[in-house]
């Protein structure tokens, strides 16, 4: 993956954005939320060029109803197709049953973005048995991101559908 260009997202992001690693970025909201975004290599779909998206407020401090915080991460977005034109998977934290909620969040973010028409994006809910006693289950939250302009985008879609088909349907 290219690094992406701090300069960039320092100049359009309401909050100043920091690296320690290549594929690590941080910011502080005004509520004092540190926020980690990331990008891992993700072979799940795509067998080159997909990242998987990681947003984590690091020290668990609240920050309701940031705006700022949106424009952030959408800044973060935009300075990774432009300088990497490949596949975003945006999968929603199943550590504190909140994922259904964090999902809602991002789906409105998004349709709240002013440049969605640039993007491509597919949202999945894929159902998943957590403890085999109980039968409880477990919704996780997908998404797909892809610039609208990628060569490949059909490809992409069909091989994101595919494998959320496959996940879904997992023998009992």
């Amino acid at each position: 993956m290219n690094a992406l260009n701090l300069s960039y997202i320092n100049l359009r992001a309401p909050y100043t954005m920091w690296n320690t690693q290549p594929e690590y970025y941080y910011f502080k909201t005004d509520r004092g939320a540190v926020f980690k975004v990331g990008f891992m290599s993700d072979y799940t779909i795509w067998q080159d060029d997909a990242y998987q998206f990681i947003i984590v407020n690091e020290n668990n401090e609240p920050s309701p109803l940031d705006m700022k915080l949106k424009e952030t991460i959408f800044c973060v977005i935009e300075a990774f197709f432009s300088a990497n034109p490949d596949i975003l998977l945006y999968l929603c934290d199943t550590g504190d049953g909140k994922q259904a909620a964090r999902n809602r969040l991002f789906l409105r973010w998004f349709r709240e973005y002013s440049d969605k028409h640039l993007y491509f994006l597919r949202t999945a809910e894929i159902e998943e048995i957590v403890d085999e006693k109980t039968g409880k289950k477990l919704m996780n939250f997908a998404a797909l991101i892809v610039q609208k302009s990628n060569p490949k985008l059909e490809e992409i879609v069909r091989e994101f559908d595919d494998t959320i088909s496959l996940l879904s349907n997992k023998p009992e």
